[in-house]
This record gives C-alpha cells, sequence and structure tokens, in this order.
C-alpha cells in the first residue's frame, strides 16, 4: 500500500510540473527566435552639450541619429523632451547620484523651453538624421544652471511565435543631455570636504581620493592634478598635469573623485594631489610606504630569528660564566 501511495504522489507531481511547463511554453514566458524583427542599431550625437544661454534669446541646436552599417533594416525612431536631476542624495564613494529624467526642479525649468522640428523619424542603415531643437529663453528665466534631455526612443522590436502565442516587446531608449548656464547673477562657490592620500599600501595601486561640493547655482568642472615620484629622486612615475582630470559637478551636489597610480612593488614615494573647484584649492602632499604582505612576513621572520638568535647567544654565554 505504502508503495502504490508513493507512486500516486510521484504521478501527481509530474502531472502538475507538465501542467505548469505546458502553461508558460503557451504563453510565451520562455525564450522564443521565430519572426524576430530585423537587427537596426542606434546612435545619438552629441550625448552631451554643454551651453550658455541668455533671456529673452533663443538658442538653436542639432542632434544627429544614425542608424549602424552593420543594421539589416531601417530605424524608426520617436523623440521626446525629458527633464534631468541629479539625486544629491544619491552620492557615494561609488557613485555621483542617481540620473532622473522625470523629476522638475529648479534646475530643469528649460523643458519647458525646448521644441523639437520632429517627433518621429526612419534612418536608413548606414544612414543619419538630424533632429533639430529651439530653446526659446523668457526674459524673466533665472539665472544658473539649467538641464534638460533630449529623448531617442527606438520603435518597439517584437518577436514573436504565432504556434506558441508569444509577443515580447522590448524599448530602447536614448538621451542628448543639454547642461545650460543662463546668464544673469550668478553664484560661483565650491567646497572641498576631502583630500586623501594613503600613508601605507600593501599593493602598488595607489588611490588618491576628494569630495568636492557645488554651492553656487551654475555647473562647473572640479579639477584633479596627481603627481608622484620615487622619494630620492625627481623623475615622475604618474603625472597628469599636462591633462589634468575633470569632472563636472551640479549645483547643490557633491562628487567623489579618484586617481590612480601604479608604483612599483616596494619603496617609499612622494605623492602631491591638488582639487580645485571655482576658486577653492587644495593642496595635499604626503610621503607613500609600499610594501607588501609578504615582505612584511619576512621582515617579521628575519626579526624573528634575529631576536632567537640573540637570545640563544646570551644564554649560552650566561651558562659559560656559570660554569666558570
Amino acid at each position: 500500500m505504502k508503495l502504490r501511495h508513493f507512486k500516486n504522489k510521484a504521478i501527481a507531481i509530474l502531472t502538475i510540473f507538465a501542467i505548469v511547463f505546458g502553461w508558460i511554453g503557451a504563453f510565451g514566458i520562455s525564450n522564443t527566435h521565430a519572426d524576430e524583427a530585423p537587427n537596426t542599431s542606434m546612435f545619438v550625437s552629441p550625448m552631451i552639450q554643454k551651453i550658455i544661454l541668455t533671456p529673452g534669446e533663443t538658442y538653436k541646436g542639432v542632434i544627429t541619429v544614425s542608424n549602424n552599417a552593420n543594421a539589416q533594416a531601417d530605424l524608426k525612431y520617436a523623440v521626446e523632451i525629458g527633464s534631468y536631476s541629479i539625486s544629491p542624495d544619491g552620492n557615494s564613494k561609488d557613485d555621483y547620484g542617481v540620473t532622473d529624467v522625470t523629476k522638475v526642479t529648479e534646475y530643469n525649468m528649460m523643458k519647458e523651453w525646448i521644441s523639437v522640428d520632429k517627433t518621429s523619424g526612419v534612418v536608413a542603415p548606414n544612414g543619419s538624421d538630424a533632429i533639430n531643437f529651439s530653446i526659446k529663453v523668457p526674459n524673466n528665466a533665472p539665472a544658473g544652471s539649467q538641464y534638460a534631455t533630449i529623448l531617442v526612443s527606438k520603435e518597439n522590436d517584437q518577436s514573436s511565435d504565432e504556434k506558441k502565442g508569444a509577443s515580447i516587446s522590448n524599448k530602447y531608449q536614448l538621451a542628448s543631455v543639454i547642461y545650460a548656464n543662463v546668464a544673469g547673477e550668478t553664484v560661483e562657490k565650491g567646497s572641498i570636504t576631502e583630500n586623501n592620500i594613503p600613508t601605507f599600501l600593501t599593493n602598488n595601486k595607489l588611490e588618491a581620493t576628494s569630495m568636492v561640493r557645488n554651492e553656487g547655482n551654475v555647473y562647473t568642472d572640479a579639477t584633479y592634478t596627481l603627481q608622484v615620484w620615487p622619494l630620492n629622486s625627481n623623475e615622475e612615475i604618474c603625472t597628469n598635469e599636462e591633462k589634468t582630470e575633470t569632472s563636472m559637478i551640479l549645483p547643490n551636489t557633491e562628487r567623489y573623485h579618484v586617481q590612480t597610480c601604479d608604483l612599483p612593488m616596494v619603496g617609499m614615494f612622494k605623492v602631491k594631489q591638488v582639487v580645485k573647484i571655482f576658486g577653492e584649492e587644495s593642496v595635499l602632499e604626503k610621503t607613500v610606504l609600499v610594501c607588501p604582505v609578504w615582505l612584511m612576513i619576512l621582515v617579521l621572520i628575519i626579526i624573528i630569528a634575529i631576536i632567537v638568535a640573540v637570545a640563544v647567544t646570551i644564554k649560552k654565554h650566561k651558562k659559560s660564566v656559570d660554569t666558570d
């Protein structure tokens, strides 16, 4: 009886699995490959535009939508205007903040000032199409930064299998971000809240870090310079003096930045990091020791061996004296 009962339970479980997997197949949750849409490849340029606006005037610009030469079909796209903002609370040591193209703030009113000459278009393989836009700046536009996005969406690609009743839709969207500073009573103020160089490393990867904050009402680029020399030499191991690193900082946000340099595996080095934002500058100079773990263990073993040898020698000497 027990064996028959076990068989009945097993059959019931297998039946349930069969029904579930049959339902998944019927509704197309599984991957399908039949009747896939021809391949297209969309690019939008420029991805970033930095401009100056004047109240009462109209700015005219253009972005380009391209369909890659490897594409196999015409690209159908749609255009819309979006806002743009960076969450000031989203900043961490790994991320500048969460980008939002729907949130309305005092810095993305420009969305309402923009118009485009088309809301849709078609691009042949290896072709491109221009989208002309205008920004009509109100006479009473507030001075300082404004941001917006021109969003280009690739028409939904659909994969279907009529026999299985499956249908999958995908949406692909790119944005050209416009950063504008509106002329007027602007405030350029920033602070450097962190400038740090480690003193001791167990590997040869140097990371000099900093945190800057934009306390003004216009966006700006913070600049970062890193120089590294051996302790007893003026021949630079790393330097970016001729090509200073930059990062854009939006108003009322702060940004963490990391500069790196690959050092020799062992040694002592002079390191200098300079961080600037608006009129603020922070200069930090340090001596950095690089000593890998294996070398520390080796040195420790040698020290212990010396101590043991000295102790043994003293013990032998004392024993010799006592014998005499």
